[in-house]
């Protein structure tokens, strides 16, 4: 008799230092995961897994994961008089390939398992009353589109056992997040002089997070950047920007920037085709066209005038008095001019013709 406990004992040694070692930790293998074979706690305790959702939770953006990106993971258990947790999370691509990246952020409670492709509780990292969290660090790979998170969790009586525990599984699955883009401009044109109103579309855009700045860049130079007076917006996919585009801009194609995503050519400055209306009584101009070098203005207030050409260029540039005033114009070359007239209520615009 005495033989048979002897042999009954050491029958019980490896099995006690089996249940002593994964009080340390999970031994691997044991996520859940379809890379582990369904494998859970289960494999050394009593009891059917049960699944939880929303058990691992992490600061990913809704639009899913970034490239190189670090991320951090929690993993969340709760069970009503759990005396201690354990559990073991691992992550892979859609095909059940282990995506490893894991680090560890809180080394007394977590440690790396299965050659650092999941992580798992230490010895001071399975206590807990009736709820408990775990938190370490996920980088994302470069060449995967998905990473689906898989966890077990044993919500463990206490009683040195293998029996009585409660056995839990959770997922969660985030794709790669899609680069923002451009999608359109509208209105995609206006006059030099003008400040339209632009509304713009993205896609994958986060624009209520923070807002862009808005700007135009001349195709042809770099350096001629109109940048918005005011942008409003309007959701995380569109926006309303104000340009002002000056009677000095050069007429062409030009790149619309919002932030990081732009649209090469989307928007084309053009000459100015429909001039605002001006009353004989504030501002005359005659002869219109001019042929004979002598241009007179009436005006009845003092205004600034600066007269361009269809390029943009400043021709000529004077100050008038109210009433009447005399211009020589023998510097003008024969063409299309617009003329800008200042006063201190607002600024008008006319078209001058000189022969």
């Amino acid at each position: 008799m005495k033989s048979f406990y002897k042999f009954s004992y050491l029958l019980l040694i490896p099995f006690a230092a089996l249940l002593y070692a994964n009080s340390s930790g999970s031994p691997g293998g044991r996520s859940g995961s379809p890379g582990d074979g369904g494998a859970t706690c289960t494999a050394c305790h009593t009891g059917t897994a049960t699944a939880q959702s929303g058990w691992i939770t992490t600061n990913i953006p809704d639009n899913g994961f970034t490239p190189g990106e670090t991320y951090e993971v929690t993993l969340n258990a709760a069970h009503s008089g759990a005396g201690r947790f354990g559990f073991e999370l691992t992550a892979e691509n859609p095909v059940g390939n282990k995506l490893g990246g894991f680090s560890i952020t809180d080394a007394s409670r977590t440690k790396l398992v299965s050659g650092g492709n999941a992580v798992t509780h230490t010895t001071a990292g399975n206590s807990g009353g009736n709820s408990t969290s775990w938190t370490f660090n996920w980088t994302a790979p470069f060449d995967d589109v998905e990473v689906r998170f898989y966890a077990a969790v044993n919500a463990a009586n206490g009683n040195g056992t293998t029996s009585g525990d409660q056995i839990y599984t959770t997922n969660m699955f985030y794709n790669l997040a899609l680069p923002a883009v451009l999608v359109s401009v509208d209105p995609s044109a206006a006059e030099k002089g003008s400040s339209p109103e632009l509304t713009l579309i993205g896609a994958n855009t986060n624009w209520t997070s923070e807002t862009p700045v808005v700007s135009i860049i001349n195709v042809e130079n770099a350096a001629e950047v109109y940048t918005a007076s005011s942008v409003s917006v309007v959701s995380d996919e569109e926006l309303l920007a104000v340009i002002d585009i000056p009677f000095e801009a050069t007429v062409g194609s030009y790149t619309v920037q919002a932030g990081d995503v732009s649209i090469p050519g989307a928007f084309e400055v053009t000459v100015v085709s429909s001039l605002l209306a001006q009353t004989a009584e504030s501002f005359q101009m005659f002869p219109n066209p001019v042929s004979n070098d002598q241009l007179i203005v009436n005006t009845l207030q003092n205004s600034e005038v600066s007269i361009y050409d269809l390029n943009g260029r400043k021709a000529l540039e004077l100050t008038l008095i109210a009433g009447s005033n005399q211009i020589d114009v023998s510097a003008l070359q024969a063409g299309m001019y617009i003329v800008v007239n200042e006063i201190e209520t607002g600024r008008t615009t006319q078209k001058l013709i000189v022969r």
